[in-house]
């Protein structure tokens, strides 16, 4: 069924609890998959770059997009905010790609100041509907000066 019909949120909603898989439809008419590509450009010479290779990687994947350059984590929260208002409804699968320099579970975005990367998957977590699955968790494995390594 999930390879022939264009099911609806609320389809992939009532038939979840009888597969042992989170349901992804094949067919992208009703539910879509999203990837959104949130970055700090400010002092990463390198970052649009890599969030474009990313938007690239994400549209291969049959994601449809959004790529935003953020600068301090009051306008990341409006940003994903925002961004999950539009999706929320069709959402099938969420991608999300966080870019941005900082150390020990927080992000600095441009302007210097901080943000709890817990802040982050709190507003996520709040946001999308339950029978969205956090897919997966982040997780400190090492760190190295300036710079955490997370894992799945």
């Amino acid at each position: 069924m999930i390879e022939t019909e264009a099911l609806t949120v609320e389809h992939i909603r009532q038939l979840s609890p009888h597969s042992a898989q989170y349901i992804i439809p094949h067919k992208q008419k009703k539910s879509k998959r999203y990837g959104l590509i949130l970055f700090s450009a400010g002092d990463r010479p390198q970052a649009v770059a890599e969030a474009d290779d990313l938007e690239h990687a994400l549209k291969m994947a049959g994601c449809n997009v959004m790529k935003m350059d953020w600068n301090g984590g009051a306008e990341l929260q409006r940003m994903i905010e925002s961004a999950l208002s539009r999706i929320v409804s069709d959402c099938s699968l969420l991608i999300v790609c966080l870019m941005s320099h900082g150390c020990r579970g927080v992000l600095r975005g441009s302007d210097g100041k901080e943000i709890p990367v817990n802040d982050i998957l709190h507003q996520f977590t709040y946001t999308l509907p339950e029978s969205l699955p956090l897919v997966c968790n982040l997780q400190l494995m090492k760190q190295k000066k300036n710079t955490a390594v997370y894992t799945c």
